[in-house]
């Protein structure tokens, strides 16, 4: 009986210290010009089908464990603070996804985040937006939802445009198929 009660205790703390690297990362990012909050969709959906929230110190990490192979991604990824990816299937009426997918949007243009992309079809909505600071980006977001998944990525930090594809392929982020229109 005491050896159920000390693993349960002991399961509890390692979670809550596991999960608070996780939170001081997001809460490190939510006073960044290029952070965007796409809100909780758990309590429809369940749990995410994709999350990844990957704060400024790891990214650094990565950047060093990559600057011998690939220096220029290495160099790439210096410049980040945060990559934010979540994706959520959509088991049920997907019209919770879709008013979400609203909501981001209008925070988006009513913080100044200008759009780059914009697809409606009939059964899909594709957005990218992009926070820019004169010349530099600050951050970039690109939303897609349809009657099957809602997914929501949020870049944060300077990132030159013409190298988002590199950064995605060293996440293995393929944005060609969340932005593939028929």
């Amino acid at each position: 009986m005491k050896l159920a009660i000390f693993k349960t205790l002991l399961t509890g703390a390692l979670c809550a210290l596991v999960a608070m690297p996780v939170m001081a990362q997001e809460d490190e990012l939510k006073g960044l010009a290029g952070y965007i909050d796409f809100g909780d969709l758990s309590a429809t959906y369940g749990d995410p089908k994709i999350s990844i929230n990957i704060g400024g110190t790891l990214l650094q990490f990565v950047g060093a464990m990559a600057e011998e192979s690939d220096s220029e991604a290495s160099q790439i990824m210096s410049q980040l603070k945060g990559v934010r990816v979540f994706g959520y299937p959509i088991t049920n009426d997907p019209t919770v996804a879709k008013e979400k997918f609203g909501e981001v949007k209008s925070t988006l243009r009513t913080k100044g985040w200008e759009p780059v992309v914009q697809v409606n079809e009939d059964d899909e909505q594709v957005l990218i937006y992009m926070k820019m600071d004169g010349q530099s980006m600050e951050g970039m977001t690109v939303m897609t939802v349809d009657e099957e998944e809602v997914m929501f990525i949020n870049i944060i930090g300077k990132l030159d445009p013409k190298e988002l594809g590199r950064i995605m392929d060293n996440f293995d982020i393929d944005i060609d198929d969340a932005i593939e229109v028929d």
